[in-house]
């Protein structure tokens, strides 16, 4: 009797655990356009053997989730497992893809409900009767018109037993996914480079009939994804030319991809195989074909938009201080030295698009080796930004007067026609660009956008054009002098009129530390505001040093030790940098705000919660002026509030790997940019320049 009761007790706490351990276990994921699921296909891990895994997702219909190979953009599915040691997980095996195009461009994907082999190799000495607990990070990225990043994690428990039994429940799981897997290629493979064209060639094919046949290649950018792949066959040897894309050099010893053809025979096929290379890749010039070059109404569409662009960046506060500085130019000599005018016009020109140039060209490289930033990214540096907010300090002190560099900085005064001048002119352009990066105007999103997703030839003239319309005004006005009558004549008022101008420089000055108090500690803002106290000391003693005698000698030295002690500290800053800007819990303007979050988002939506997001940082201007304007009005606030409509603030001050996907789910490349979420509807990107009826339209408000 007592012995039945305590095996009564004991299957009692025995079934607890079980549904305790059940009802903790992760083995499905929600997400608002796919839906997911692991699946073991037995029932234990067995020590010196292979157990499979399967991830099975339901996508919405027309939305795909991407291959290992992308195509022209995208983010393959990543799994991060975490396993005891000795356990190793190989390689995730995709179903054969698919070729979807996107406008000019093209995916490698797959639609309806792909499933995922992973297999994992159970080390010999694990323990029999052990439970495994498993871990799964996962993430992808799945695209329709837009495109959304989504993750989850599964967790679970595996026992490890001498033998297991197959999950007859998902018998049909594996079987079905093994039959979509490509088969391997028997016959020989080779790829090279012949002219402009690279070319695949398989022997050995067994002569099928096949009226259309492409290559997904496995490493990104050696082939251009969207361009048209031509197919010959001859006896038993299948050709394949290809354009190649941006990757110049490939020097790996063979190439893997996946050759899919319809066969008359036994329709669509797949073949995975291993093509030998027979010298690495090396760069070839391309085809001036135009069936093979990238579609020039819509290159010509993003280059208008990225010139209107550059000619609006100059009515922006954050441009108006360099502006300035050009203007006091001008009026100083655009009526009586056209031709040095027109000279200095060509070099800040220079500067303006050399400086997009190196600036985009970085970005470029930065995104190719996998990095994740977008247009302003070195804004998101408080070093840079430091360093910015001191040389607009030093220009501002050098037009109210304090010292000067000769007689030209920045192009202002008399050093016109000296070398000093010509410098000051490109240097200004530079400078133009470095503090225009916040003023992402209301034009530059497509641009910006696909600046970083076409090749790189595309992508540099995207900036070289949006650099050409940052200089056009004054490069305007430098080649036609006759435009000059429309300025001011030049006079003594002049003098005072420099002076004026050093206040919105100072101005713009205190902007970039406002952004350094967003990103750094107290400590790191009071570094940067005794180094501008240094820098202007310095700046005073070098404006005090200018005599030949001893006295003066002394004076320069000690103006290079104190410039040296104020810019050393700077590049510490870093050090004491805030990990993530704190989004403002109780209020953001007039709206109640919450710090962004793909989780909390995929939340409400589940949950019918309308939810509109700001995608912000302290360094766009742009973003602050909506800020105290549209997003600063009572009336909105309270609309939002009655309508239940949550306001999500996705700041990105500092880099923020989740702010910078979620940007480049919706096409952008920088800042502001305004999503709304309206219950029952996909997302829509607000369009600028933003107003509070087009807020509230897009989530559903009646118009006040």
């Amino acid at each position: 009797m007592i012995i039945n009761r305590f095996m009564g007790l004991f299957s009692a706490i025995f079934i607890a655990l079980a549904t305790f351990s059940a009802a903790h276990a992760q083995t499905s994921i929600v997400n608002e356009y796919t839906q997911s699921e692991i699946i073991a296909e037995t029932d234990a891990f067995v020590p010196g053997e292979t157990t499979w895994f399967a991830l099975r997702q339901e996508l919405r219909d027309g939305w795909h989730v991407f291959w290992t190979n992308p195509g022209d953009a995208g983010l393959p599915l990543e799994l991060d497992w975490t396993l005891p040691e000795g356990f190793a997980v190989g390689d995730i095996l995709q179903p054969i893809p698919e070729y979807i195009p996107v406008g000019p461009l093209a995916s490698y994907a797959h639609e309806g409900e792909p499933v995922f082999l992973v297999p994992v190799r159970v080390p010999d000495n694990a323990t029999i009767g052990d439970v495994i607990g498993v871990t799964i990070n996962a993430s992808w990225q799945t695209c329709e018109e837009i495109c959304v990043p989504e993750s989850g994690q599964f967790s679970f428990e595996f026992p490890v037993k001498r033998t297991s039994k197959v999950n007859v429940a998902h018998a049909d799981v594996f079987s079905d996914a093994r039959s979509k897997l490509p088969e391997n290629y028997a016959g020989n493979a080779s790829f090279v480079a012949e002219g402009d064209r690279y070319q695949l060639v398989l022997s050995g094919f067994q002569g099928e009939k096949i009226s259309e046949a492409f290559f997904f290649a496995e490493p990104e950018g050696l082939i251009e994804p969207s361009a048209e792949q031509a197919f010959s066959i001859t006896d038993d040897t299948l050709r394949l030319s290809f354009k190649p894309g941006w990757l110049e050099r490939f020097e790996e010893k063979s190439l893997k991809g996946i050759l899919v053809f319809d066969s008359t025979a036994s329709g669509p096929k797949g073949f995975a195989l291993s093509a030998m290379l027979p010298a690495p890749i090396e760069p070839v010039t391309l085809s001036a074909d135009p069936t093979v070059q990238p579609d020039g109404a819509n290159i010509g569409i993003l280059l208008l938009l990225a010139l209107l662009g550059g000619v609006i960046l100059n009515i922006m506060p954050c441009v108006f201080p360099i502006v300035f500085i050009k203007a006091a130019s001008f009026m100083k000599s655009a009526q009586d030295q056209p031709g040095i005018v027109r000279r200095h016009g060509l070099l800040y020109t220079g500067g303006v698009i050399t400086t997009f140039l190196v600036m985009g060209g970085i970005l470029l490289v930065l995104r190719a080796g996998g990095e994740q930033f977008g247009w302003g990214f070195h804004l998101q540096s408080p070093i840079v930004v430091a360093f910015s907010a001191l040389v607009l300090l030093l220009v501002g002190l050098n037009l109210a007067g304090l010292f000067t560099v000769g007689q030209s900085v920045a192009g202002v005064g008399e050093g016109l026609a000296r070398k000093d001048g010509a410098l000051g002119a490109f240097f200004t352009g530079v400078l133009a660009v470095i503090v225009a990066a916040p003023c992402i105007g209301p034009l530059l999103s497509a641009p910006m956008g696909a600046a970083l997703l076409l090749p790189p030839s595309a992508g540099m003239a995207i900036f070289a054009a949006l650099g050409l319309g940052l200089a056009l005004p004054y490069l305007a006005l430098s080649l036609a002098p006759g435009l000059g009558r429309f300025l001011p004549k030049p006079g003594v008022w002049m003098a005072t009129f420099k002076q004026l101008l050093a206040f919105p420089v100072f101005g713009a000055a205190a902007y970039f530390l406002w952004v350094l108090a967003q990103q750094s500690t107290g400590v790191g803002l009071a570094t940067v505001l005794a180094s501008a106290v240094a820098i202007a000391l310095a700046a005073w003693l070098f404006e005090k040093s200018k005599s030949e005698d001893r006295r003066g000698m002394v004076l320069r030295v000690l103006s290079a030790v104190v410039t040296v002690a104020a810019i050393v500290p700077i590049t510490n800053l870093d050090a004491n940098t805030k990990t993530q800007v704190e989004v403002v819990g109780e209020a953001y303007g007039a709206m109640r705000s919450e710090p962004y979050s793909r989780e909390a988002l995929d939340g409400y939506r589940v949950a019918g919660v309308p939810v509109f997001i700001d995608f912000t940082a302290a360094w766009c201007v742009t973003c602050q002026f909506n800020k105290l304007t549209v997003f600063s009005d009572e009336q909105l606030g309270a609309d939002f509030a009655e309508a239940g409509v949550i306001f999500m603030v996705a700041d990105w001050t500092v880099r923020d790997p989740e702010i910078t996907a979620a940007l480049e789910s919706f096409g952008a490349s920088g800042v502001p940019l305004y999503v709304a979420y309206p219950v029952g509807d996909d997302p829509t990107i607000v369009p600028q320049p933003l107003t509070k009826n087009a807020v509230r339209a897009a989530v559903g408000l009646a118009r006040r």
